[in-house]
């Protein structure tokens, strides 16, 4: 299966496995690239303590980074999130300079202006993927110089866009609007999406939910359970970063990083939700999913994907959790894929052909 993404990555398939806090580790991405994908690092993932020490955390990554390569000789990701000024800025410069130093083949960025961290990257020999929530964000991205965007819609677990454009609206409009590689982010999980992304004009998939119930993922049983017991109805966005909001509220978000955060629906949402009139903000759950305990060191989103505890905490899922059904290896979650990709195709094929 051959892309403009496959031959800028240098991998065999256009699957890439999306960045998820704490748990998208250097064991689950090296699964990942070994399997023929491009699997990615995601912030804090190996560990399990809060750091407030930038210099640790850069260290932190150096050791993920150190051990992909000790499992697999094949291309991988790093994502680095853009800092915000006050918030987070230091502890992502110093994760940018530590992915330079080790010389890592591919960066995924987010949650910020792709003009912060590109020709800094594309000068050290790194391939530059930008995930963008709009068209808008998209030609940005292009202007400044990244190779391919991910454009990911609000079907997508975690952070997503705040103008909650879909999947199947936002692809296309992209594909249309850049010249560089586009790759499909929210809702994707099996060979139907991936042919459906395809024939919407991205050249790649990114998938991150799909990939939480595989074997190799350190997501806590519980987390899988969770996933697998998800129906189509069975999260909910909520909106952060709103330009009103000001105070611990705004967790430090600038305009160019608001958007929605999109998490399974649980017994403590919906707590907050009868208590709320059925009204909810991200001001409301904030509490359960930032602050760390200030004895453990863990947050709420380590007590949930880490240690299991989804009574008192949230977990970030896409909608694609009601198409999750099973527990593969990521070998066999892609090689699945990629098989049944032809059959798909040829489903198609017969009925344009009037064949039934």
């Amino acid at each position: 299966m051959r892309t403009r993404v496959t031959e800028l990555l240098g991998i065999k398939y256009p699957i890439i496995q999306a960045s998820m806090a704490w748990i998208t580790d250097a064991g689950l991405a090296a699964a990942v690239s070994g399997a023929g994908g491009l699997g990615t690092i995601g912030p804090n993932s190996g560990y399990k303590r809060v750091t407030r020490d930038v210099a640790e955390t850069g260290e932190r990554l150096r050791e993920q980074i150190r051990k992909v390569r000790s499992l697999t000789d094949r291309p991988f990701a790093v994502n680095f999130v853009v800092g915000a000024p006050g918030f987070d800025q230091d502890f992502s410069e110093r994760c940018v300079q530590v992915g330079i130093e080790e010389g890592v083949p591919v960066a995924i960025v987010s949650q910020g202006s792709p003009r912060v961290h590109t020709q800094r990257l594309k000068e050290a020999g790194m391939k530059v993927i930008h995930v963008c929530a709009s068209v808008e964000h998209a030609k940005k991205a292009e202007q400044a110089g990244a190779d391919a965007v991910v454009v990911s819609g609000t079907e997508g677990g975690g952070h997503s866009g705040f103008d909650q454009i879909t999947t199947f609206c936002l692809v296309p409009q992209t594909a249309g609007a850049v010249d560089i590689p586009v790759i499909a982010g929210g809702g994707i999980g099996d060979a139907r999406g991936l042919v459906a992304a395809l024939a919407l004009g991205a050249e790649g998939v990114y998938m991150g939910t799909r990939f939480i119930t595989t074997r190799e993922c350190p997501a806590h049983p519980n987390v899988k359970q969770a996933v697998l017991d998800c129906t189509d109805t069975g999260t909910m966005a909520l909106k952060h970063g709103r330009p009103s909001v000001t105070g611990p509220g705004d967790k430090g978000f600038t305009e160019a990083r608001r958007g929605s955060v999109r998490v399974i629906i649980n017994h403590k949402l919906r707590e907050i939700m009868a208590h709320k009139g059925g009204w909810i903000s991200w001001e409301d759950v904030l509490p359960f999913m930032v602050f760390p305990d200030p004895e453990s060191g863990i947050n709420p989103t380590v007590a949930a994907f880490i240690e299991g505890d989804l009574t008192n905490n949230f977990m970030a899922a896409g909608q694609v959790a009601g198409l999750v059904g099973d527990t593969p290896t990521c070998g066999e979650l892609i090689w699945q894929i990629v098989a049944e990709a032809g059959p798909v195709l040829e489903k198609i094929r017969r009925s344009l052909a009037g064949e039934g």
